[in-house]
Order: C-alpha cells, then structure tokens, then sequence
C-alpha cells in the first residue's frame, strides 16, 4: 500500500513522540531533570553552556519543538483534509490539546525540581499524546483516498 502525505506526515508525528518519549526516559534516569532548572529558559539562558546532562535535558527541550511543529502540522492538515467530524480531525485536535497540557506539565515538573508525582503525571501524559497521534496515524492510514 503507497501512503499519501497525509498519512506519512501523521506516523511522522507519532515517531516524533515516541522519540521524545525516550529522550525523557534518559533524562529522567540519569537524573539529568535539573540539568535546566528554569523553563523555558536553561540555566537562565536560550543556549546553554553545555555539559553532557544539559546536552540531555536541552535535547528533550528542542525535540519538543519538533513536535509541537509536527503536531501542529498534522492537525491543521486534517482540518483543511477532512473537515470537522472526522475522526481523524477529532484524534488530531486531541492530540495538540493533549500535547499542550503536556507542556505545561514539563514546565511544573521543572518549577517543582522534579517532584516525584510531576514526573510521573508527565510520563503519563506523554504516554496519552503518544496514543492519540499513533491512533490519527492509524485512522489516518485506513482513509487514504478518501
């Protein structure tokens, strides 16, 4: 099966947020969470002086861009695609929501030095935005042509 560019671009955004997904993995097992202890800012600066455990978290942080670009894309594309009602505009548009509430859980995460349950509401969340962009791109795969 030839997917079209709509479906490529919505797996596109679920491997991005599996990918972030794994960046946080290593930020939080090394212990590298404080490595910026501010946000949006890293150590009170856009570009950090870099060590390995701020080469870590800022990756997190840049990946996020990513992301954010890619689910953005894959939302406004469904919505010019398939108007509201869709399915696939539906899981889209849960998935930016979900992904902005996923921010802002990074960001209190950060504000409260890695609390044990920020951290956990924030592999949780993660783990939501990775099942809603996975399912746009599945539905997404079983409209082509439509």
């Amino acid at each position: 099966m030839k997917l079209k560019a709509f479906p490529l671009l919505s797996l596109a955004t679920a491997v991005s947020v599996y990918v972030l997904i794994v960046i946080g993995g290593l930020v939080a097992s090394f212990g590298y969470g404080l490595a910026c202890p501010d946000w949006p800012l890293c150590n009170g600066q856009v570009v950090p002086t870099f060590t390995t455990p701020v080469i870590v978290e800022y990756t997190h942080r840049l990946w996020t861009l990513v992301v954010t670009a890619l689910v953005i894309a894959t939302n406004v594309f469904a919505w010019k695609k398939y108007h509201w009602g869709n399915k696939v505009t539906i899981i889209s548009t849960l998935t930016f929501i979900l992904l902005l509430g996923q921010i802002i859980l990074g960001m209190i995460t950060v504000d409260t030095r890695t609390l044990p349950l920020a951290v956990t509401a924030h592999l949780a969340l993660a783990t939501l935005v990775f099942a809603a962009a996975l399912t746009a791109s599945f539905v997404s795969m079983t409209q082509v042509g439509r």
